[in-house]
């Protein structure tokens, strides 16, 4: 008799009971700081466009002009570069076949007024020698030479390039070569229905998407951009001393003095000026850096407002570990638990978090959102619950500051530190008085 009429209860009040998972609506939260962050003073880039983030994670550290389309120039041999590594990786290229350059691209190949490396109508170059002359000396020929062998045509690697940039999220990009080049270049090539005088355009945002994509994916590429000379087609008639556009590498005109420079891609064309996207480490802390049509006199304009830019944020700025692996955070150190053994349970995250902050900068600027996935925005949940469940993902924010990233946001998850089974049927009996009577008055 007694077991039925608990059975009773139980049913009752289980069915005006709330689902933990339910509790609040509510699934987003930010636990603000006291503090607003005191940014460093910003410099004025004198150029069309400009951007400084941390590659590893897109957290955009200086923004100028940062969306606006604009031309590229051969900063686009970086998706060409992309391509190229992607299909060496999937074993549909290497780095020893032969490429033999079509007519006309010979012809390109003696235009003395554009970056190229020297040809032979009949001669054979292995995709290692092309991708360094295109990589490190620009060299449009060699780009064009990896597109058909890659893709059969110039229109289909461009296909590719489009697709590729597509699946990268980036809406606005106008590609119509693999090089950069003006379509007034390119004769025969030009891509099917683009205007005469067409060239790439892409934001300076998206530029260093691409960069941040190829160095996060292919980080050997620094291997070959960090060379300063090379020989192309050594110990061959063709042999050649090629040199790098990049003068901010080591032993250059433009290198600086308190950080290393090893990437990434310069481009000129007269629309797009002088442009550069940069990379460059110090004390263990890489960034990356874009640049787009420079403004000055002086001939190493793009990489004088570059050293601007990676100087503000290396001053300025640190990578600060915000939080260990396996650490309560205190906005949300715990959850509640309903019908558990215990009241609370602790939350841990995942792994370290870390973040680009202003120097000086300390616990009480920091802003942490939180998206829940279980328990809603007030952490309220109900057993049993296993050890190591997501509860939900934190993103910490500079207090007084919107915090841009470039891609995906980084995020870290919190997890319940241990478990907790169902409480035994006489507290859950308790519980389920105590639950009815509080919600009777």
């Amino acid at each position: 008799m007694f077991k039925k009429l608990v059975q009773y209860v139980m049913v009752g009040l289980l069915a005006i009971a709330p689902v933990g998972g339910l509790l609040s609506a509510q699934t987003t939260k930010v636990a603000a700081a006291s503090t607003p962050v005191s940014l460093p003073t910003a410099p004025q880039i004198d150029a069309s466009a400009a951007i400084a983030l941390d590659p590893a994670t897109g957290q955009v550290l200086y923004e100028q002009n940062a969306d606006q389309a604009l031309p590229i120039a051969s900063m686009t041999k970086m998706i060409t570069a992309y391509i190229v590594l992607e299909q060496i990786k999937q074993g549909k290229l290497t780095w020893e076949q032969t490429v033999k350059p079509d007519d006309l691209i010979y012809q390109l190949s003696q235009n003395k007024d554009l970056t190229n490396v020297p040809l032979q109508a009949d001669g054979q170059y292995t995709v290692k020698a092309l991708f360094q002359a295109m990589m490190v000396a620009s060299a449009n020929d060699a780009a064009m030479m990896l597109a058909n062998q890659v893709a059969g045509s110039q229109k289909d690697f461009v296909d590719l390039m489009r697709q590729k940039v597509a699946d990268w999220g980036i809406q606005d990009a106008q590609l119509y070569s693999v090089s950069g080049l003006n379509n007034e270049f390119l004769g025969a090539e030009v891509y099917p229905g683009s205007p005469a005088d067409a060239e790439n355009e892409m934001s300076a945002a998206d530029v260093a998407l691409v960069a941040q994509k190829l160095l996060a994916d292919y980080p050997e590429i620094l291997e070959t951009t960090k060379q300063a000379h090379f020989t192309f087609g050594a110990q061959t008639s063709d042999e050649t001393a090629m040199s790098t556009w990049n003068l901010m590498l080591p032993g250059e005109n433009n290198a600086p003095q308190d950080y290393v420079v090893d990437g990434l891609k310069t481009g000129t064309t007269d629309k797009a000026g002088d442009c550069f996207t940069g990379t460059a480490t110090k004390d263990g802390q890489r960034i990356l850096t874009v640049v787009m049509h420079a403004n000055g006199e002086d001939t190493g304009r793009r990489f004088i407002e570059t050293n601007k830019l990676m100087q503000y944020v290396f001053d300025g700025w640190e990578q600060k570990q915000l939080a260990q692996a396996n650490q309560s955070l205190a906005p949300y150190k715990t959850a509640t638990v309903k019908y558990g053994r215990q009241k609370t349970m602790q939350l841990i995250t995942n792994k370290a978090i870390s973040m680009w902050v202003p120097k000086g900068t300390t616990a009480a600027n920091i802003d942490w959102h939180y998206q829940a996935v279980k328990g809603g925005a007030k952490r309220q949940l109900e057993a049993p619950i296993k050890k190591n469940v997501q509860i939900g993902q934190v993103t910490p924010q500079l207090n007084g500051v919107t915090t841009r990233y470039i891609g995906q946001a980084p995020q870290s998850q919190l997890r319940t530190k241990t478990a907790d089974p169902k409480a035994n049927l006489f507290v859950l009996i308790g519980e389920g008085i105590k639950e009815f009577f509080t919600n009777l008055f």
